[in-house]
């Protein structure tokens, strides 16, 4: 073997192990119908719960695959649940649409099958109580009668930063 395909061998390693060991596990949603992103990155999270910074915000990588051809318009709904009561996360317009926070130069129209990269920028509250949180987002296709296109949950908890 060449000294460069050795060499493009252990960085093609390198890369597929820090794609696959940087992943946030995630739980499929109660409707088992939704389906699931391929991949979800909650800042540097690889073990639940997460942990969300009062007065940040979380960054959340949601990798999906499209669901029908020509989606022009996708939006992101939130829900977080804490002490068995779920409210709906207001986003606001700029940080729901989906088609303009996709990554690595993706655009809308989606078509199915298409792999994309939505990055969700989530407000953390400073007066967020710091209790367990289940974390729900909801991908809808808005042009679709708000059908989903991807759905997951992650457990997280809200937490103070250290001063």
């Amino acid at each position: 073997m060449t000294s460069f395909k050795k060499f493009s061998l252990s960085l093609m390693l390198s890369l597929m192990w820090t794609l696959v060991a940087a992943n946030t596990p995630f739980r499929q949603c109660a409707d088992t119908s939704f389906p699931q992103p391929l991949t979800v990155q909650i800042d540097d999270c690889d073990t639940l719960p997460c942990d969300l910074w009062k007065g940040t915000e979380a960054k959340i990588d949601i990798q999906f695959v499209g669901t029908r051809n020509t989606m022009f318009k996708l939006s992101a709904e939130v829900h977080l649940t804490s002490l068995g009561v779920t409210i709906p996360y207001d986003l606001d317009s700029a940080r729901g649409n989906v088609c303009n926070n996709l990554l690595h130069g993706a655009y809308c129209p989606l078509d199915a099958g298409e792999d994309v990269t939505y990055e969700l920028l989530l407000p953390v509250a400073s007066n967020q109580p710091e209790v367990p949180t289940r974390l729900e987002v909801r991908l809808l296709d808005t042009e679709n009668e708000n059908r989903v296109v991807s759905c997951f949950l992650a457990d997280t908890r809200v937490k103070k930063p250290s001063s």
